[in-house]
């Protein structure tokens, strides 16, 4: 992790500074997808939700004595079930926010917010059914049932590990008078940070035109396409490969393989991608979770969607 970190990024990062000197039109053109993709489809959604959720998160501490019974039967702080809520309804990567802000406000220990982390890191209804089911599937029927398989890979995966967790320690109340903030605090926090996602959507559309500029993505989907021929989909990895990166174009990839792609749609969303995963964890890792559980549990939660999914169109 040290050589990564010390060496090989660095590397790489230089190594994209170059390209982007060798092609500039090219990269500008993709930075400008990025900004253009968050303005429309992102901008208009997360920016409400990260606001409500900011002055919900202070209420929540609050009141998490009230919530208290309902998540001490599954073993988790009360807080948690706004941080559930939040990501269930809106999506990526505004219950992570809401995680922050709790774990900062003294309602969430550092140990538990690893623990919620993984529950608060779902996709939004109307992302699945609206934009990947209506839209680039064509069939709302087929968005909800990539929704209850996302879910379902989500929540049961989670649900596996609770017998073996410990009872949170409730935290002192004294502690929960910090998450108090006026509503132009909100407001400005929420803009700092749905500006934050358009940054994340933008550097990785740069850096899947750079991989596709040097042939490493190439090289992935080749390598990809390898297991999938054994199951006669081998058509999907260019689009599973593109959802490791980013994982709305990965989806609209996915798409044009037909409905028997739904599997690995589900894996696509559940798991995340690159992008969708740097934007939770710019605001997990300050909250004290470990980023590692997290991206495993994350990766087994999207093959029991993808799971999930196959059962549901079996049956």
């Amino acid at each position: 992790m040290v050589r990564v970190t010390k060496i090989v990024l660095p590397a790489a990062l230089f190594a994209l500074l170059l390209l982007m000197l060798s092609s500039p039109a090219a990269y500008a053109a993709a930075c400008t997808e990025g900004i253009a993709l968050w303005a429309k489809a992102v901008l208009p959604v997360l920016f409400p939700f990260f606001v409500c959720t900011g002055i919900l998160s202070a209420a929540g501490a609050r009141l998490a004595d009230r919530l208290s019974p309902l998540m001490n039967t599954v073993k988790l702080p009360a807080c948690a079930a706004l941080c559930i809520l939040t990501s269930v309804l809106s999506g990526y990567p505004v219950g992570s926010r809401c995680l922050l802000q709790l774990q900062r406000a003294g309602a969430l220990s550092e140990k538990d917010a690893t623990r919620v982390s993984v529950l608060c890191s779902t996709s939004g209804p109307m992302f699945l059914i609206g934009s990947v089911g209506a839209g680039m599937l064509h069939s709302a029927a087929d968005g909800a049932v990539l929704l209850a398989a996302h879910f379902t890979g989500v929540f049961v995966s989670a649900a596996l590990f609770l017998p073996f967790l410990k009872k949170p320690v409730p935290l002192p109340p004294r502690q929960m008078l910090q998450a108090d903030k006026s509503f132009a605090e909100n407001v400005q926090s929420g803009t700092i940070s749905v500006l934050c996602v358009g940054g994340f959507i933008a550097f990785f559309c740069v850096v899947a035109q750079a991989l596709e500029q040097t042939g490493i993505f190439a090289l992935l989907t080749k390598a990809l396409a390898l297991p999938l021929s054994l199951f006669g989909k081998e058509e999907a990895a260019k689009g599973l490969a593109y959802s490791l990166l980013e994982a709305t174009r990965g989806c609209a990839a996915l798409a044009a393989c037909g409905r028997d792609a739904l599997p690995f749609l589900a894996f696509a969303v559940t798991f995340g991608g690159g992008s969708i995963l740097a934007q939770q964890i710019a605001f997990l890792k300050p909250a004290g979770v470990k980023i590692k559980i997290f991206l495993a549990v994350k990766f087994l939660q999207g093959l029991a969607a993808a799971g999930a999914c196959a059962l549901f169109l079996a049956v």
